[in-house]
């Protein structure tokens, strides 16, 4: 089904599902689960985001969850807050909060980050019973106040209506992000944080922005939570909530809206027939995580939706663009722009005892097709990971056009006009074609957060011109009915020529091929040579790191010879191809004595 249908239809379902829902209730207990849904629902979907998009682990929601429900109840039953400034205060500290635990957190993983989370829940419940004048101790805070709304009681059905508002928002907001250019790049970020970083995507920013919306939907779930109860303690926020939380987003399928509304809402209720196992219940938490992991690794829903993709999906594909349209998509992407002049100076860089670089300097002229080769070990990955912002070096400058580049972090590289591909291709594999060149393009949509969140403002007028060059692209590298292939499943040729995509997308004013010949077939590099030369006649500098020789003496402008960290020859290739330096670092002997032997 067309997703532009299937969307409207599925917020259409949910509408109906929390219109129909407190009509089944039986009783008052039956209408506090289903409002208890609504608020972990939120949670989840907060959460969703930092785990499912930006593949960050935080057990430290329970403590978020504390600050906001404490939050909300202080200012309301100290300073008379109504419900409405009370859930904002508490979602702003939690989401300030949030950006202060990313700050140590984001720049972890793996295990350090799961320690770091359950750290700052454990500190936030020790507050909590600690400072008994202001929260309560084990007393915690009684007595909050019913929730009104602008003076309105708020009780049943009705808080029951307020829950379910905000629980469709939260879906609709994290969705809408999640198909804007934050939620791709928080799923690049999660997939491979050397090619984000290349693709000019600040990988601190990303997560931290992850971590602030989990944490501001958790301060607001606490609120919600605080109001309900009217009554909260340290014993309403354990670790135990934490697992809790990441259960549902993994137990429906982590990424997906749908699932943490799946994993809420069993979640809810499970705990109701665990009951009876008394303490055996974290036993039984604990083995249906385990099922999950193991027996369905996406979650419910995303199992179910890649079986049904499996079986019943057809990927689209769209017929070739004429020629005419790409280069006048590429060519505008160019606009008003020359072709970038680059240099490098004196670059030395040192690991350890070992030299890598010894006062190497090239220049590419704007408009040239310049090669840098050298024996392998010789250091053109190290002067391009120097070019790019992923090294810094010792000595020496890099310019683009005169300004300095030298030590600048990769995705400020990139933003100045600087993209590359890699020697190992670096894609997105879970995310389409399309998807990773569109990724490409970031540095260049400007619509900020909250038209993402709205759908409002440049948002659609942006999209739309992201993928119809992203589409562009494709067709110029061969690609067009692969569009909505997860990239991970292309051929390794194919992926060579994704990378070159996702390089183009952002316009580049100069662009580094490291080795991307590498692997190819004979027909294939001689469509390399050809995209090569079509890309530097749209005024692109190239900069070309090669082994094939001769696809470097067909294409190449001028060539820089590199041995052993040390420039030996720069030059027209023709005279290159003759220089004895060069043949004895190739071949490790004399020109005559090389002629000799053979």
């Amino acid at each position: 089904m067309n997703q532009r249908l299937l969307t409207p239809l599925a917020f259409i379902a949910l509408a109906i599902f929390l219109v129909a829902l407190p009509f089944t209730a039986e009783n008052e207990y039956s209408l506090r689960l289903f409002m208890l849904f609504t608020i972990y629902a939120i949670v989840a979907l907060g959460l969703n985001v930092l785990v499912g998009l930006a593949g960050l682990i935080s057990l430290g929601q329970a403590g978020l969850f504390a600050l906001g429900a404490y939050t909300g109840a202080i200012l309301a039953t100290r300073l008379g807050l109504d419900f409405v400034l009370a859930a904002v205060a508490g979602t702003v500290v939690a989401g300030a909060f949030g950006a202060l635990l990313a700050y140590p957190t984001v720049r972890v993983r793996g295990v350090y980050l799961a320690v770091i989370t359950i750290a700052f829940g454990l500190i936030v419940e020790n507050v909590i019973i600690e400072w008994h004048h202001l929260t309560g101790g084990t007393t915690g805070i009684s007595s909050i106040p019913k929730p009104t709304l602008f003076g309105w009681p708020l009780g049943g059905f009705r808080y029951y209506s307020v829950l379910a508002v905000l629980l469709f928002l939260v879906v609709l907001v994290t969705h809408n992000i999640k198909q804007s250019r934050y939620g791709r790049a928080m799923l690049a970020v999660s997939q491979s944080e050397t090619a984000a970083r290349g693709t000019g995507l600040n990988v601190v920013s990303v997560r931290t922005l992850a971590f602030v919306i989990a944490a501001a939907t958790a301060g607001l779930g606490g609120v919600l939570y605080a109001f309900l109860n009217l009554y909260i303690s340290p014993d309403s926020f354990t670790f135990n909530d934490s697992i809790r939380f990441l259960l549902m987003v993994v137990l429906g399928g982590a990424g997906s809206t749908v699932g943490a509304l799946l994993g809420a809402l069993v979640l809810t209720y499970l705990p109701e027939y665990l009951q009876q196992l008394q303490y055996w219940q974290q036993f039984a938490y604990g083995l249906l995580l385990a099922l999950v992991m193991f027996v369905l690794p996406h979650g419910i829903f995303g199992t179910l939706s890649n079986l049904f993709t499996r079986f019943f999906g057809r990927a689209t594909t769209r017929p070739p663009m004429p020629v005419g349209g790409i280069e006048k998509v590429l060519m505008d992407a160019k606009a008003g722009q020359a072709p970038a002049s680059f240099s490098a100076e004196g670059l030395t860089i040192r690991f350890g005892g070992l030299t890598a670089l010894n006062k190497a300097s090239m220049h590419v002229a704007a408009g040239e097709i310049h090669a840098l080769i050298g024996p392998n070990g010789a250091g053109k990955s190290t002067m391009v990971n120097i070019v790019t912002g992923f090294y810094r070096p010792n000595e020496g400058r890099v310019t683009l056009d005169g300004i300095n580049l030298a030590g600048s972090p990769p995705h400020l590289v990139a933003r100045n006009g600087v993209a590359r591909t890699f020697q190992n291709t670096e894609l997105f594999g879970d995310l389409t074609v399309i998807e990773n060149v569109m990724v490409g393009y970031q540095k260049r949509l400007s619509y900020g957060l909250f038209e993402a969140a709205l759908r409002v403002g440049r948002f659609h007028k942006e999209e739309a011109e992201c993928r119809h060059v992203a589409e562009a692209l494709l067709a110029f590298v061969g690609l067009t009915n692969f569009t909505n292939e997860k990239a991970r499943f292309l051929a390794f040729g194919l992926q060579r020529r994704l990378e070159i995509a996702r390089a183009l997308a952002s316009a580049p004013r100069l662009l580094l091929l490291d080795e991307p010949a590498a692997g190819l077939t004979t027909q294939e590099i001689d469509e390399l040579d050809r995209m090569i030369r079509r890309m530097a006649s749209l005024g692109i500098s190239v900069l070309l790191i090669e082994h094939h020789v001769d696809l470097i003496m067909s294409v190449a402008d001028r060539v820089t010879v590199l041995d052993y960290g040390v420039v030996i020859a720069s030059d027209k290739p023709a005279i290159i191809q003759s220089d004895p330096r060069v043949i004895e670092a190739y071949f490790g002997v004399a020109p005559a004595t090389h002629a000799t032997e053979a």
